[in-house]
């Protein structure tokens, strides 16, 4: 049988590629959000299964790097609709599959919030055929993917997949489309597994995905924890004395973290609800409209300001009346780089949701929060804040990320570059419906 191969698979595949035969997702967009990042995966894997059906590329053996979200449900989704002609090795430097989510109560994750106030944002089900989930703590999001994949380990991938964990030595070489890897096998139970036998190796594949994300959270003197580690910042401070705070960063981490720490009770699934009440879908409706008319990396502090005094009333005066009283916080906006001070209206630039520039915004307009421009330390000591109280929020040091992986990055800095540049991943959905197999 032969298949004709959709003209947009090959312009998918393009947007994913490093060199032939090595596709990295992601890892350069802005908007990498959990539920984008499996959008991503699936876009790719639909791509490659419609090359590799019609004889154009085949798939053959395919590594996957990386096992969170994203390296999760390409797997599952190369197992499901993939012959018996490819088998799937999964490489994951951490102890455990997913591991950045497991146990995280204090985060909560939402599918589509994130482009808010488009046409469905609020839709609390992600609505994947692999993988797929609904709105929740971090921790119940990340036990539902373990599970869903291991409904696809069981029924599509029993003898040809194979995965390693601790993998604490793993390099990639990019014009032989080999791994270098030291690892610890897996011997997987149901949803769990057991540890098998620690080996080296070098593999080669016909088709290597990369998938491990932008690397750790930049590391600083303050030690603030990982974005993702459990800690009391939205809780009442139980003590007498009102705690002061300094958040530095402006991009999503940074700006929710002002929110847990200035408004009471605030919870992400809620704060539309409670801000806008019985005016949120006219609110919503009024917003898509003008903000139809701006590009999507529009600043929005001038929008923001001609829609004070009439969408934003209301919410306005709502928010003031839940400030937090227990702590002082400041905003650090200069950032890591503070040769180059930023600008208060950088906040309100494509570097975060619509929606948390928006309550940045109102906490701003209330009185709620401090800005500071200036370097860090005399920041920290003009706003009397003690060290651990600091969270710098300054993203992944995502260059070091991939020197480290990549044996011969100097050749195929180039293409990631690139990626940065074009941001070309749209995680609009190309597959056709039911063109994945679920369980």
């Amino acid at each position: 049988m032969t298949f004709s191969l959709p003209p947009e698979a090959q312009d998918v595949v393009k947007t994913f590629t490093i060199k032939d035969g090595i596709y990295a997702i992601g890892v350069r967009e802005r908007g990498v959000t959990l539920y984008n990042q499996q959008v991503r995966a699936h876009n790719l894997v639909w791509a490659l299964s419609e090359l590799d059906r019609a004889g154009t590329r085949k798939l053959g053996r395919i590594a996957v790097i990386g096992a969170g979200a994203a390296g999760l449900t390409a797997t599952a989704a190369l197992l499901s609709c993939t012959t018996e002609e490819s088998s799937v090795m999964l490489f994951e430097k951490e102890w455990d599959l997913c591991p950045v989510q497991q146990g995280c109560d204090g985060r909560w994750l939402h599918p589509s919030l994130y482009a808010w106030p488009d046409w469905g944002s609020r839709a609390p089900s992600a609505s994947l055929p692999v993988l797929n989930w609904s709105e929740g703590r971090a921790s119940d999001v990340a036990r539902t993917l373990l599970s869903g994949f291991a409904n696809y380990r069981q029924i599509f991938g029993k003898q040809r997949f194979t995965a390693f964990v601790g993998v604490h030595h793993l390099q990639i070489k990019a014009e032989r489309k080999q791994i270098d890897f030291i690892g610890t096998n897996v011997v997987m139970k149901d949803a769990y597994f057991s540890q098998g036998d620690s080996e080296g190796g070098t593999e080669t594949f016909d088709t290597i995905i990369f998938a491990a994300g932008f690397g750790w959270e930049r590391t600083n003197k303050f030690k603030t924890p990982s974005y993702w580690r459990n800690e009391q910042l939205a809780q009442p401070n139980l003590s007498v004395d009102r705690s002061r705070y300094l958040v530095s960063g402006y991009g999503d981490g940074a700006l929710i973290d002002v929110c847990r720490l200035t408004i009471e009770r605030f919870r992400q699934d809620t704060i539309l609800y409670e801000l806008f009440g019985s005016d949120l879908e006219k609110t919503e409706d009024a917003l898509r409209q003008s903000l139809s008319g701006l590009a999507s990396d529009t600043n929005l502090l001038d929008f923001f300001g001609q829609i004070e005094e009439t969408l934003l009333r209301a919410p306005k005066a709502s928010l003031r009346n839940r400030l937090r009283k227990d702590s002082a916080v400041t905003l650090h906006i200069a950032g890591q780089d503070e040769k180059k001070p930023k600008d208060f209206r950088d906040i309100f630039g494509p570097t975060s949701s619509r929606l948390n520039r928006l309550l940045i915004y109102l906490l701003f307009r209330c009185g709620a929060i401090s800005i500071s421009r200036r370097p860090l330390a005399d920041a920290i000591s003009g706003a009397r804040v003690m060290p651990d109280h600091v969270l710098c929020r300054h993203g992944c040091d995502t260059e070091s990320h991939l020197e480290l992986i990549f044996d011969d990055y100097a050749n195929v800095k180039s293409e990631f570059t690139n990626m940065k540049k074009m941001q070309a991943q749209h995680p609009k959905r190309s597959w056709a419906p039911g063109y994945f197999p679920t369980c």
